[in-house]
């Protein structure tokens, strides 16, 4: 009898431990946010009355219900002088008015700027971009880099911590 017994307790307490642990992993996979639509290859357009402000290129689009997830992707934006910037980066995460671009970030203003950088958060509310990584900044010949970049889009106003500045004359 307690040969019986014993053997019942060894066959019953693995399964229970696996019943237990599958579980778990069920409750992991249902807590997990899953996206609303994914678009694939994406291209995607805001259009006022009079012209486009913003456009969206994209490997792949994730909306979920609070945030967006861009891969590969390029936004360009309508500047206040009737001009696009064109950001790419290899990810971005945009919740509410903040967009967080992220590995390979390339900014692109006009024809004369150009900043490289990994990381670069952005407000559309005040058109701010700023991070905490180095960054290269190139204006025509001229080269400027640091770390801890402000940058206001239409005041013109850019700024960083440990700066150095390469200035061609030709430039100015």
């Amino acid at each position: 009898m307690a040969l019986k017994l014993f053997l019942l307790i060894l066959i019953l307490l693995p399964a229970l431990f696996i019943e237990k642990d599958d579980d778990e992993a069920l409750k992991m996979e249902i807590n997990k946010e899953l996206p609303k639509i994914i678009f694939l290859n994406a291209m995607m357009q805001d259009i006022n009355e009079k012209s486009i402000d913003k456009i969206v290129n994209a490997k792949e689009v994730r909306k979920y219900e609070y945030k967006d997830e861009i891969y590969d992707g390029e936004l360009i934006w309508r500047n206040t002088n009737n001009n696009f910037d064109t950001i790419k980066a290899g990810y971005v995460k945009k919740e509410r008015d903040m967009y967080l671009f992220q590995k390979h970030v390339f900014l692109k203003r006009g024809l004369d700027l150009e900043l490289s950088t990994n990381e670069i958060l952005y407000n559309q509310i005040t058109d701010i971009l700023s991070n905490n990584d180095d960054f290269v900044m190139k204006y025509k010949n001229s080269v400027f880099t640091g770390r801890n970049l402000y940058m206001n889009r239409n005041d013109q106003v850019i700024s960083g911590d440990n700066a150095h500045f390469k200035i061609n004359k030709k430039d100015f």
